[in-house]
């Protein structure tokens, strides 16, 4: 479980630790955006932390990259949302300096930031059986699990990002 929880924290994070401006909660459409814009990058950066430490047969460095790829192609994220999103979920704002390439580079970076933090090598058997079972879902599909996941292991679990009740969606 900690190891699954890890990995929601670096999905949940994209782009580092946010200001004393950030909103009390994410709502759902902006977290399952940005989980959708790191999700490829997940896959990627836990493929190479876990490389050394898996069986040659393993689902991760054999099939990975094209899982990522997959995901990635699969439902395209607009980054102008997903730079919208990022700057409701943080209270920051990106307009003046962040293109389309910053944000996939921050999304990129914090991922793989934080799975190498976090992500113990030691769990990479589990992981690597989560990710050949959860490959075979639908990139929004995978997005709204892991949503369900974070918003039920609450903000102690995944470094103070609060995912709003659907009643509270809206609210500042």
């Amino acid at each position: 479980m900690k190891a699954a929880i890890a990995l929601l924290t670096g999905l949940a994070l994209i782009a580092g630790e946010a200001q004393a401006a950030k909103p009390p909660c994410v709502e759902h459409r902006d977290m399952r955006l940005l989980l959708r814009l790191a999700l490829p990058e997940a896959v990627e950066a836990l493929a190479d932390r876990c490389r050394s430490e898996l069986p040659a047969d393993a689902f991760l460095p054999n099939e990975g990259a094209g899982l990522a790829n997959r995901l990635r192609s699969q439902d395209p994220v607009d980054l102008a949302e997903a730079r919208g999103a990022f700057e409701r979920a943080t209270g920051q704002d990106l307009s003046s300096f962040a293109s389309d390439d910053t944000v996939r580079s921050l999304a990129r970076q914090y991922v793989d930031d934080q799975i190498t933090q976090h992500v113990a090598v030691k769990d990479c058997p589990q992981i690597d059986t989560m990710m050949e079972l959860a490959g075979t879902l639908r990139t929004s599909t995978m997005a709204d699990a892991l949503l369900l996941v974070l918003a039920a292991a609450g903000p102690d679990q995944v470094k103070g990002v609060a995912i709003c009740r659907p009643e509270d969606e809206g609210e500042p």
